[in-house]
């Protein structure tokens, strides 16, 4: 599940990829850009906010023949629930034109991994090994790709991204990514900032409160229900019926589980190495024994409706709710 560390890293990747090249061809298989073009551009940075990624483009070098126009732009895409980009080697393509290569109808032939020089690949092992076979990765076919940067030795492919939309670098904050609290991942993290959004909520469900982008940036379903588990909060529990200190421990114990997982590939939270797959306290454990103190965990249900409706606060906002692992002996309420 994409949260703000798996943006990070996607983040890593498409930098390490595409900063500095410049783009041959571009694709774009949503509607709204469907006649947009961004070749002859250059990437200058691929920006991680929140689980928001930033694909910033130079301005046009020839403006009159760029429907996009003449100054910079951010490519923006938000992986949601299943999206990913993944970037292939382009020369795999291109052997399939020669005598005895392999022909190709999809994107690359195999995923991009860096020269040793440039410090080596950023993705798992399991994803280096993967090939792309017919017209399906991971589970996600041709007819799910959003959008794709070509430079001249590889392939951006944005598999399942939402909210694809170019604007002008300068509107960022305006029309992207103004509303969301301080970044727990990003340069400009500001506790005192999420924590004084965190608190003027007081009547809001601490599960939900630490999941509004609006607070704080990058928290998903993984870490909400790991910090609170490894706190021994309740997840139901009024934001203003925490105790003393307890509201600063769930936001530096959640920075510092994302920063722990940033640059791996299976996460953890248990202080122990994940051996194969995830390693969790609680997160997709309910029905077996807490790990703390051998209680069942239980399966609860969370309303997040709230998150769904964008920028603004919402009371009319439909009922979402999302299940959640809990310990009820460890997180007994009040």
């Amino acid at each position: 599940m994409p949260e703000g560390d798996s943006v990070y890293r996607q983040c890593k990747m498409l930098r390490e990829a595409l900063v500095g090249a410049v783009v041959e061809s571009s694709d774009f298989r949503v509607p709204s850009l469907a006649t947009s073009d961004v070749s002859g551009r250059t990437v200058v940075a691929v920006v991680p906010r929140g689980k928001h990624i930033l694909i910033r483009l130079s301005a046009a070098p020839d403006a009159a023949q760029m429907r996009s126009g003449a100054e910079p732009l951010t490519l923006h895409s938000h992986l949601m629930m299943d999206g990913t980009w993944r970037v292939f080697d382009r020369a795999q393509n291109d052997d399939a034109g020669r005598p005895g290569g392999r022909r190709s109808s999809r994107p690359g032939a195999r995923p991009y991994r860096p020269r040793a020089r440039r410090g080596g690949s950023v993705r798992s092992a399991a994803e280096a090994r993967t090939r792309i076979s017919g017209d399906v990765a991971i589970g996600q076919g041709s007819h799910t790709i959003r959008a794709i940067l070509r430079t001249k030795d590889v392939e951006a492919v944005g598999f399942d991204v939402k909210d694809v939309r170019l604007v002008p670098t300068r509107l960022e904050g305006q029309e992207l990514v103004g509303h969301l609290g301080p970044d727990i991942l990003g340069p400009d993290w500001d506790l005192e900032k999420a924590l004084g959004r965190l608190s003027a909520q007081p009547d809001r469900a601490i599960g939900t409160a630490i999941m509004d982008q609006r607070n704080l940036a990058g928290i998903g379903n993984v870490y909400r229900v790991e910090t609170l588990f490894m706190t021994r909060t309740n997840p139901w529990a009024r934001v203003a019926s925490l105790p003393d200190g307890k509201l600063r421990e769930i936001v530096v114990l959640a920075h510092k589980l994302l920063h722990l997982n940033k640059d791996r590939s299976i996460r953890s939270t248990t202080g122990e190495a994940p051996r194969g797959r995830p390693l969790m306290w609680a997160y997709g454990r309910d029905g077996q024994p807490c790990r703390r103190c051998g209680t069942t965990l239980k399966r609860g249900e969370i309303d997040d409706a709230l998150l769904t409706v964008g920028p603004e606060l919402s009371r009319t906002a439909v009922q979402h709710l999302r299940t959640i692992a809990w310990c009820p002996r460890c997180q007994a309420a009040g």
